[in-house]
């Protein structure tokens, strides 16, 4: 099955990316994760996102449609990144998202993708 990692980081770790001096500590956590992830499942696909406020939020209230530059505000934690696996189950994915650096400050959404046809994310 197919399962999607939804990363949610802290405003701290975000920081992080920007601090020469902590960038190589931080993003070697990340980097040793997805290997050992792409290791566990025979590879995966994922990405690390740009900081929130580069973000373009567009939404449509009562008839009216918003573009919104930066992240939703409401929100503590913003989508940092993503992972998609193959996984045998969702206990397996959830034992991979445990591990996932940003689930320490933040939280990791993981969520099935729906199959259609058949085929899974078609």
């Amino acid at each position: 099955m197919k399962v999607l990692l939804l990363a949610n980081e802290a405003p701290g770790d975000f920081a992080l990316r920007e601090d020469k001096e902590k960038f190589d500590g931080y993003m070697g956590e990340w980097y040793a994760f997805s290997n050992a992830l792409a290791a566990a499942t025979g590879g995966n696909d994922g990405a690390a996102l740009q900081a929130p406020e580069t973000a373009t939020v567009v939404s449509v209230r009562d008839g009216a449609r918003s573009v919104e530059d930066g992240p939703y505000p409401d929100a503590k934690e913003q989508l940092g990144g993503f992972f998609l696996i193959d996984a045998p189950d969702m206990a397996f994915a959830v034992e991979w998202a445990k591990k996932c650096p940003a689930a320490k400050n933040g939280h990791v959404d993981v969520r099935p993708v729906v199959e259609l046809d058949g085929e899974a994310g078609r």
